[in-house]
């Protein structure tokens, strides 16, 4: 082999190398430039899902204490309505211990 060939063949080894470089180094951009899109949509999707099940949880606590809210506010209206009754029976009895009170003052 002459000293022309060894320098062409070692050129021509040093250009296959810079390509496969060149397309290892591609690939490995490609190859990032999907996990990175491939972990954004993990991210995306696992935000959206514990949104979702936020909005859930609340809604069934709401859900619940307006339940309980009707409850305590049927048994108020109840309670008020029993005092209203018995008060309005005891009402001339009222003025009349007002009255003398009043009197004997």
């Amino acid at each position: 082999m002459s000293m022309e060939s060894v320098l062409r063949s070692i050129k021509s080894a040093q250009t296959e190398a810079d390509a496969l470089l060149a397309s290892a180094q591609e690939d490995a951009s490609k190859t990032i430039g999907d996990a990175r899109r491939a972990a954004s949509e993990a991210v995306s999707a696992a935000t959206e899902g514990a949104s979702a099940d936020a909005r859930s949880t609340i809604d069934a606590a709401r859900a619940k204490a307006e339940a309980e809210a009707d409850k305590v506010r049927a048994k108020g209206a109840k309670a008020a309505e029993a005092l209203a009754s018995a008060a309005s029976g005891h009402t001339d009895k009222a003025v009349s211990l007002l009255l003398n009170a009043i009197q004997d003052a």
